[in-house]
């Protein structure tokens, strides 16, 4: 089976890295109160400084990798029957979704995808609920007015 067609928008590789900037950023905020903490109490600076270096390193080790990884494998596509998602850092995962499964779908939009001009479309099914994470939103309005109307077409086939 040929993975599906469909690329998310690029500039949803700036939304994730401005999402890992803010993580980043509240990390150091919290570095900073730990250490307030730390002084105040006379605890250990150097544990406290050991711990907020460890996940620095990891979420900049995120940051110089996951977003590039993510945004090149992911891809999904809707035919008359499925949606089709294919996604993964480092466990890539084909999910298929069968219309007739569909329960509801929806758009959303946090700020760091309206400020990009980007929305997410939700596709839910009685067990779960999947993402399509970034999408230009008149794109996404009408992937997911189809995708609704192919659910719907596919439930009274039954």
């Amino acid at each position: 089976m040929e993975l599906p067609s469909h690329r998310l928008d690029p500039r949803m590789l700036t939304v994730w890295y401005r999402s890992s900037f803010v993580l980043i950023a509240g990390t150091l905020v919290c570095t900073g109160v730990a250490v307030g903490l730390a002084l105040h109490f006379a605890w250990p600076l150097v544990i406290v400084l050991g711990i907020a270096a460890v996940i620095l390193i990891i979420e900049l080790i995120d940051l110089a990798i996951s977003p590039r990884v993510e945004y090149a494998t992911w891809r999904y596509d809707v035919t008359p029957t499925e949606v089709d998602l294919y996604h993964g850092v480092l466990v890539k995962k084909r999910i298929i979704v069968p219309l007739v499964r569909v329960q509801h779908v929806e758009t959303k939009q946090g700020p760091l995808l309206k400020a990009s001009g980007l929305a997410a479309v939700r596709i839910s099914t009685a067990g779960e609920s999947f993402e399509i994470p970034g999408l230009a939103e008149n794109e996404a309005h009408a992937l997911r007015d189809r995708v609704a109307e192919l659910a719907r077409l596919a439930k009274e086939d039954l």
